[in-house]
């Protein structure tokens, strides 16, 4: 259902004029960043256009977010602040609406592991991006 929303989202976008609907995703699941993605590309909705954005929590699906941002996508981390007692019982909850959370920090550990043997085999142990704003 949430994914048929969101089709519906980048419809609406792609008919009307650029900039008058932008929709912040804010999800952990992989399959909706990639469903998101792929329905931007179906109603031609650019990286770039600048209307669709993502965001997650700081520490949670962090090779998602880094790749989004590779790749051009507005994307957030956010971190949950405030008392104790009330930031507890939220970070709960969004661990309990991701149970697959343990795999995915498996899956980041790996990633990271095979990254940084990448980089040290590379002579390039620091990332250093490129410049974006002179690519357009």
């Amino acid at each position: 259902m949430y994914h048929k929303i969101l089709d519906e989202v980048m419809r609406q976008i792609a008919l009307r004029e650029k900039g008058k609907i932008a929709v912040m995703v804010a999800s952990h699941n992989e399959d909706t960043v990639r469903a998101t993605v792929e329905s931007m590309k179906q109603h031609g909705i650019r990286a770039d256009d600048r209307v669709i954005c993502f965001g997650q929590l700081l520490g949670m699906c962090d090779q998602v977010s880094f790749s989004l941002g590779q790749a051009g996508f507005s994307v957030y981390k956010y971190v949950p602040f405030g008392p104790v007692e009330e930031v507890i019982p939220y970070l709960s909850r969004r661990a309990l609406e991701n149970k697959g959370i343990l795999k995915k920090v498996k899956k980041e550990q790996r990633l990271l592991w095979v990254e940084f043997k990448r980089r040290i085999k590379a002579g390039q142990l620091f990332y250093k991006p490129e410049d974006q704003s002179s690519t357009s």
